[in-house]
């Protein structure tokens, strides 16, 4: 009997033993499922005055900082941010609740993308929060497969879990500002104007918005111009333009800089400075309001001085966006204002 007791006991030992060898996936952790991933920050996500976004080796992807003037991006130079992109990130971790605890074992964090930013091979970001004297850091790891949520650790604690929020955080320093610069359709286009660093000047314009084509002004009698689609294609120059890069203005020289002049049926008039150095296309921008020439004329006084008003407010919105910066475009854009009034023209048959 003693000896059947000894075999039951050694038994029971050796599967334990084995048990234990086992490398378990779930997370030794005091997380409970459906309770918040950051309670006390989620009390104040709307106080939330920095954010810091890093890869791995401790790179630092955005800086982003809020100030009188909203949301900035401290590495473009004070830029502004991409205040939905931020608010959507801010909401989500306000909201996220914990699914189900997973592994707290170092050597598995990098299935789930959680493991120390400071890894080159971090498969995740890290992003800290601050409210005032509260930080918290969240390592945010692979999106989970086949069901929803995200995978994500606190720093400084073992167990990591899965979140009922997918959380969008970009790697891209770029993507955490608003890009667009400026967004006028070619609708609103009156007339435009380019003058050319080196030769020739190029104004093509029309009399109202249902005048499909523009007219190219000084066409010569002989001459016939390459399509339609190419003077038109000048008054496209400002829709949805984006930047590739920001930076505050500087000492640059302007004084070989392609001038484009853009004015609109509105009467507001946008005047686009472009140059090529090393290697970038550089834009400085300014909206002004001349003058009605444009305008369509307004029988009633009061709304003609709202018309007047509603301008004048666009023009300071435009200059208060752009009038302390310099923008990198992408070379399509700025070969789209390189034009001489040569290139609008059909070659000259040979005799």
């Amino acid at each position: 009997m003693r000896g059947f007791l000894y075999l039951v006991v050694t038994t029971i030992v050796a599967l334990l033993a084995v048990v234990l060898s086992v490398p378990d996936d779930s997370a030794r952790t005091d997380s409970v499922a459906g309770s918040l991933l950051l309670p006390e920050m989620s009390e104040k996500i709307n106080q939330t005055n920095r954010v810091e976004i890093i890869a791995a080796g401790n790179k630092v992807v955005a800086t982003l900082s809020k100030s009188t003037d909203g949301w900035q991006l401290e590495q473009m130079g004070g830029y502004r941010a991409d205040w939905p992109k931020l608010h959507a990130l801010l909401s989500a971790l306000g909201r996220a609740r914990v699914v189900e605890a997973k592994t707290d074992k170092t050597e598995y964090y990098a299935r789930l993308g959680v493991e120390d930013i400071a890894s080159e091979d971090a498969g995740g970001l890290l992003v800290k929060l601050s409210a005032g004297d509260l930080t918290r850091a969240v390592l945010i790891g692979h999106t989970a497969q086949s069901r929803e949520g995200r995978y994500v650790r606190l720093q400084g604690v073992a167990g990591s879990v899965l979140v009922d929020q997918r959380l969008d955080v970009p790697a891209d320093r770029l993507e955490w500002v608003d890009r667009q610069i400026i967004d006028i359709s070619a609708s609103e286009v009156a007339e435009v104007e380019v003058i050319g660093a080196q030769e020739g000047r190029i104004l093509v314009t029309r009399i109202s918005a249902n005048q499909t084509d523009f007219d190219l002004v000084g066409l010569p009698l002989e001459r016939e111009i390459k399509s339609s689609w190419a003077v038109n294609s000048l008054a496209s120059i400002l829709s949805l333009l984006d930047m590739e890069t920001v930076r505050p203005v500087g000492d640059l020289d302007w004084s070989n800089a392609i001038r484009m002049r853009v004015l609109l049926f509105s009467g507001m008039e946008i005047m686009a400075d472009a140059i090529e150095l090393n290697g970038e296309y550089l834009m400085r921008l300014q909206a002004s309001q001349p003058g009605a020439k444009f305008a369509p004329r307004q029988d009633n006084e009061a709304i003609a001085k709202q018309a007047y008003a509603d301008v004048a407010a666009g023009v300071m919105v435009i200059n208060q966006r752009v009038e302390a910066w310099v923008y990198t475009i992408a070379k399509a854009k700025y070969d789209a204002m390189d034009k001489t009034p040569e290139d609008l023209l059909k070659p000259v048959e040979s005799p």
